[in-house]
């Protein structure tokens, strides 16, 4: 049976429950409100709007003050809880009283000043209790140590800027201390005098300031030590560059002047350039016939100092249908007037005498305009089929003089126009006159070059891809190897053998000692090269001519093997490594290419014996057939190898 305080009230809390009977006696309703710590159905207080409601309970007046916050929480203290039927307590709050007092609290009419005078308290109006704020952290308390992370520390931060402006302050100071280094050895270089050798000393230089520039004035001392000072070198133009082309009236008179060509001959060099891209000049051409004379020479000067490149074009258009003018007009006397105005030396008036070679302080040709130089020779390659014979020879011999100045086979563009040039003069030449050519062109360039450097510049320059080119390359590297002009008139498979090749080193060119010039031996070891070619003039098939060529051949692999290991390249000398990788790639290209087969190995295993092999294989290889054919125990039988495997098959 329930107690009797509690059986009277359906609706009571059920902590009356455990509340003793005789207690005091109950306050009066309505006489106190909840405690603040009270656990109510709404455990979180809403802060009341600013808005002013219109509506408010009656129970409560606007001045009526909250109840005071109590110091302490009571042991007796009862929480009021809504399980009894009636909604009464036994202190005299009920359910309504409680819904009452919730209503005030969320009055919006409510007096904030008054009510913070009448509790006392710091906190706002829309604060939480003090009391209730430190009970729900009391209770929500982890056993934890939680520490907060925060995505950026500020000191961290702080100390990273720093550590960047220091490192960018000391990437700036040994910047500036490179620049410095760097300047005093560029300064140091371009004082010194510069050989040959003076690319290759600005590529070094170039990487050692890309690495810091540290220590380059030693670097360069060091490879000048090592490279040859004293290189020549050949220049077919002069050093003057410009040239003032002639008054159309004094070259062009009469009706040409006044006539349908005066568009060409008169007027602006922008308009002239107009009439040309018109076309018009070529309808012209086509309809009187041809050019006349006079305005042939006159265009032929015009295309010598012409700058710009679409008048060059039109130019050389125009003069190579013009073939009659060609075979007539464009004689060798011509020709050398037209390189001469091009900017060729004095020195290609004289044929049959050594050229004056000169030691190049840098390039001699810096920053010249090679436009019209492309444009004729690309118009002697037009012309070629027109053209005469002794002009042929003079323009194919005058090209492969101006080869051997170095300048072109460093330009590229003029490169390709030569190599087409040269094609097409070379296959102008009839048959019966290929022979009585080269032999005179083997005496021109024997007379006038005694330097193998800067022979070997011409040979580079000829291309391989044509019969007549090839042969006339092999020619003159017979005439240059073996110092004999007359080997030239006459075919290289009749007048050069491996054998005599290998004699030819025995020369005192090719002996290694402290005197030796090795660009002058590099240059001798690539014309022993282009002069033996693929070998292929040994064509038999006789076995004992053919074993005969491949031992001259490895002969001739081991004597330059032997040259190779004669040079000391240690200590920056760029001259004798470039000679020993030259020699190198030519002694293995010897044992590889040139041979008609394989050099076959000798091993104890071979069948096949030959005259040169070691009289004392066949009782090693007995030897060891005797030893491989033994039992290996087992019983009764024999683990001996098959025939094939002791054979070497």
């Amino acid at each position: 049976m329930p107690p009797k305080h509690l059986s009277s009230r359906n609706n009571a809390s059920i902590t009356n429950f455990f509340k003793p009977s005789s207690s005091s006696q109950q306050p009066p309703r309505n006489s106190q409100a909840p405690l603040p710590s009270q656990p109510s159905k709404h455990p979180r207080e809403i802060p009341a709007p600013r808005d002013a409601s219109p509506s408010l309970p009656p129970s409560l007046p606007p001045s009526h003050p909250s109840t005071p916050k109590p110091t302490g929480r009571s042991r007796q203290a009862v929480i009021a809880a809504s399980d009894d039927d009636d909604g009464d307590v036994d202190d005299g709050a009920s359910s309504d009283d409680e819904l009452e007092d919730l209503m005030a609290k969320f009055d919006p009419r409510r007096n904030v000043a008054a009510s913070s005078s009448l509790h006392g308290s710091s906190y706002g109006p829309y604060e939480t209790p003090k009391a209730k704020r430190t009970m729900t952290s009391s209770i929500l308390s982890s056993p934890l140590t939680i520490n907060p992370k925060h995505k950026f520390d500020m000191k961290a931060l702080a100390e990273d800027a720093l550590q960047d402006d220091a490192t960018n302050a000391s990437s700036l100071r040994n910047k500036e201390a490179s620049d410095a280094a760097a300047a005093a050895a560029a300064a140091a270089a371009a004082a010194a005098p510069r050989g040959d050798g003076g690319g290759s000393g600005d590529a070094i230089l170039d990487i050692v300031q890309e690495r810091g520039g540290a220590n380059a004035h030693k670097v360069m001392r060091a490879v000048k030590r090592g490279t040859n000072q004293t290189q020549l070198r050949y220049s077919f133009f002069s050093s003057t560059t410009e040239h003032t082309p002639p008054p159309a009236s004094s070259t062009v008179a009469g009706d040409v002047s006044i006539g349908p060509w005066r568009l060409l001959t008169s007027g602006t060099a922008e308009a002239r350039e107009q009439y040309l891209v018109s076309g018009l000049a070529q309808t012209i051409i086509r309809k009187m016939g041809g050019l006349p004379e006079e305005l042939f020479d006159w265009i032929l000067d015009e295309l010598c100092v012409q700058k710009s490149r679409l008048m060059q074009q039109e130019y050389c258009d125009i003069l190579s249908h013009c073939s009659r003018n060609i075979e007539h007009r464009v004689t060798p006397e011509r020709l050398e007037e037209l390189f001469l105005r091009l900017g060729a030396a004095e020195e290609l008036k004289t044929r049959g005498e050594e050229l004056p070679l000169s030691k190049a302080e840098g390039d001699p040709y810096q920053d010249r305009d090679w436009s019209c130089l492309r444009s004729f020779i690309g118009l002697l390659g037009q012309m070629a089929p027109h053209m005469s014979l002794p002009s042929i020879k003079y323009a194919a011999q005058t090209l492969l003089r101006m080869s051997m100045d170095r300048f072109l086979i460093c330009t590229v563009d003029v490169l390709t126009e030569y190599e087409k040039t040269i094609l097409s003069l070379l296959d102008a030449f009839s048959s019966s006159s290929w022979d009585s050519f080269c032999a005179e062109t083997s005496q021109l360039l024997h007379a006038c070059i005694k330097a193998q450097s800067i022979r070997t510049n011409s040979l580079l320059c000829l291309p391989i891809s044509s019969g007549r080119a090839h042969d006339l390359r092999r020619r003159l590297a017979i005439v240059f190897l073996f110092n004999d002009p007359l080997l030239g008139g006459h075919h290289p498979d009749t007048v050069v053998t491996i054998r005599g090749v290998v004699d030819r080193l025995d020369g005192e060119d090719f002996t290694v000692t402290a005197e030796t010039d090795f660009v002058e031996l590099r240059a001798s070891i690539i014309l022993l090269n282009m002069a033996v070619d693929d070998g292929s003039f040994v064509q038999t098939s006789d076995p004992e001519d053919e074993k005969a060529f491949n031992a001259d051949v490895d002969a001739l692999a081991r004597r330059l093997r032997d040259i190779w290991r004669r040079i000391n390249d240690s200590g920056m000398k760029l001259d004798r490594t470039k000679a020993k990788s030259v020699i190198e790639w030519v002694q293995q290209r010897m044992s590889h290419s040139v041979r008609t087969r394989k050099q076959m190995k000798k091993s104890i295993f071979d069948t096949v014996h030959r005259d040169d092999d070691d009289p004392s294989l066949p009782r090693q290889q007995n030897y060891m057939r005797t030893f491989l054919g033994k039992p290996v125990g087992v019983k009764g039988g024999s683990s001996a190898l098959p025939s094939a495997v002791l054979d070497g098959s």
